[in-house]
């Protein structure tokens, strides 16, 4: 009887995994991998995000400093150069020498004519999608309401003061166009969250379904679709929001 029972013992401890304890191991392994995967998706959306609330705040001051030099006139959001050649804000050799810390010798030496990659919207650089411009789908200026002085549309130059209300006003945001309108508020295709350029002047909501936006005074919020109808019924394209000076 002993050694029966140790005989039984030996082949209990060879004997093989069933199918059902198989399946059991391979759905536990499948369910750790979904949830390592869905956290290192949330960590790098939370970091990509960040990057992108820090990238609008130096693109605010960096407008407030060029303002500073410039008796009160912040980037023009489209100029002509001294060629005559049109440029966008992310041209100003002025802008990014003070976005990036370098003279604009240096700028000029390097041939930079536009925001350094790694001032960019991380979620637009990660895409690396065809024929995909990613300075002008990072961020863009809002051009509503903002042409102050009577000055031309796009070629103005805002005055810093004459924001009426600071901390309400939009300067830059995330979009898929160098420049935001009004008229645009609503084309994003949600769908396609990595949505290329459009140059019609799309806002974009791509962190979290919601639109990054850094204010005249510096500071940076989020804004959702619904947020957005509220601004609808609180004045449209008049709410301080969009226009600077109500």
């Amino acid at each position: 009887m002993k050694n029966s029972n140790i005989k039984n013992q030996r082949a209990g401890i060879h004997r093989g995994f069933t199918l059902t304890e198989l399946l059991v191991v391979i759905l536990i392994i499948a369910i750790l991998a979904t949830l390592a995967f869905m956290g290192t998706n949330r960590v790098r959306e939370m970091a990509n995000k960040t990057t992108s609330i820090r990238n609008l705040a130096q693109l605010q001051i960096a407008n407030v400093t060029y303002a500073t030099d410039h008796n009160g006139k912040c980037v023009a959001i489209r100029a002509n150069d001294e060629n005559g050649n049109p440029t966008r804000w992310f041209q100003d050799v002025k802008y990014l020498a003070n976005l990036t810390g370098k003279s604009t010798e240096e700028l000029e030496k390097s041939n930079a004519t536009a925001i350094p990659l790694d001032m960019l919207d991380p979620e637009v650089v990660r895409a690396r999608k065809p024929l995909y411009d990613r300075v002008y789908t990072s961020y863009g200026m809002n051009d509503t309401g903002l042409q102050l002085g009577g000055e031309p549309d796009l070629n103005s130059c805002h005055n810093l003061n004459q924001v009426a209300d600071p901390n309400r006003t939009m300067a830059f945001a995330t979009a898929t166009d160098f420049r935001i309108t009004y008229s645009s508020r609503y084309k994003w295709n949600f769908e396609n969250p990595n949505d290329s350029k459009t140059a019609n002047g799309e806002i974009a909501y791509r962190h979290g379904d919601k639109v990054l936006a850094v204010y005249f005074d510096g500071h940076v919020g989020e804004m959702s679709k619904a947020d957005f109808e509220k601004i609808d019924k609180s004045g449209g394209k008049n709410n301080a929001f969009w226009k600077a000076k109500p």
